[in-house]
């Protein structure tokens, strides 16, 4: 079997040419401002794929662009005006589209049983070429210091909707951008009622709408690319275990014991629990306090979160939450999967 057949040449979709202005990068004219759509997901929780589609159908100037880059990024162009800034920062989802379709599978003509390797190591050469790409891209606009680099690695991801992820992560001397991961969906039929809750589409609307609330607990979404298929959002390196790292003993001398366990464990005050009308737990026979699961107390904290918004997860389980501690010790707890939040009904 011949190699190229999965598609070794460069796709076309990845335009090399950098030049030596900030105004040489590949662009559609007249569309250096995408903030409408952004505006709308912000402030308001749209319900349905064919709104939100609407939304950037009237927003011609968004391209199917929605969101903003981290703050670090942003304050490597904070000496551009607003206009070059929003001309730059949409050159940079533009190189990040091109970057992410030559990620996609390749076209192939047949198949025998070396297909899988080739088939795997043509992706991993994608991968690095679409690296060497957004480093280019990312020098080229300032964001990136010449002496450093950016890696896209593949992360196994389990999910009906999701396609593929990886992380964008910066290397070299003093990095400071922030880690992305980078979720790309597979395409759903809007007229299906899930593509109201799942897919890029609603996501990536959702997920706008969701940083507004300013919540530790929630992944924040930087931006998504309704074209492309994909959403960039704030990586957490998970634990090694996720749920399971959190273990909560049968039983505590005392509410405060447990009190003292569950924030060390979790990073929430357990009165924050209180609060809420969630129960912690009881006294035993033995006068002990038994707490609830980890799961009862941690997800309904979560879901909690979102009623206050009027809004509700349906699909919020231990793989789409971190709960655990990061490599420091530091407690995590954060959604980071808004796939399934919907309006709540009563």
């Amino acid at each position: 079997m011949n190699v190229i057949n999965l598609g070794t040449t460069l796709n076309k979709t990845m335009k090399q040419p950098l030049g030596t202005d900030k105004k040489s990068v590949p662009c559609f004219v007249n569309q250096t401002s995408f903030c409408g759509a952004t505006d709308i997901f912000t402030k308001n929780f749209i319900n349905t794929q064919k709104e939100i589609a609407e939304i950037f159908l009237n927003d011609r100037a968004s391209d199917g662009i929605a969101g903003t880059l981290p703050k670090n990024w942003q304050k490597k162009l904070s000496t551009l005006c607003k206009k070059e800034r929003e001309e730059v920062s949409q050159k940079i989802f533009l190189a990040f589209r091109a970057a992410i379709k030559h990620l996609k599978p390749y076209d192939v003509t047949e198949v025998n049983k070396s297909y899988s390797r080739q088939k795997a190591d043509l992706e991993n050469k994608r991968i690095k070429e679409a690296s060497t790409y957004l480093t280019n891209t990312l020098r080229h606009f300032g964001i990136l210091d010449e002496s450093n680099s950016v890696y896209l690695k593949r992360r196994n991801v389990r999910g009906k909707y999701i396609k593929r992820g990886y992380v964008l992560v910066e290397k070299g001397k003093n990095p400071t951008l922030e880690k992305l991961f980078i979720k790309t969906f597979k395409k759903i039929n809007p007229d299906m009622y899930e593509a109201n809750t799942n897919g890029v589409y609603a996501e990536l609307a959702h997920g706008l709408n969701l940083n507004s609330l300013n919540c530790k607990y929630i992944s924040k979404i930087y931006w998504g690319d309704i074209k492309a298929g994909y959403m960039a959002t704030e990586y957490e390196t998970p634990p090694k275990k996720i749920s399971p790292i959190v273990h909560f003993k049968k039983e505590y001398p005392s509410l405060t014991d447990f009190s003292i366990d569950f924030l060390k464990q979790t990073g929430i005050e357990l009165i924050e629990l209180a609060k809420k009308g969630i129960n912690p737990g009881k006294i035993n026979r033995r006068n002990k306090f038994e707490p609830k699961s980890k799961e009862d107390l941690i997800t309904g904290y979560l879901q909690l979160i979102l009623d206050k918004v009027g809004l509700v997860h349906c699909d919020l389980h231990k793989d789409n939450a971190i709960i655990g501690t990061d490599k420091s010790g530091n407690a995590i707890v954060k959604i980071v999967d808004i796939g399934g939040v919907t309006k709540r009904y009563s």
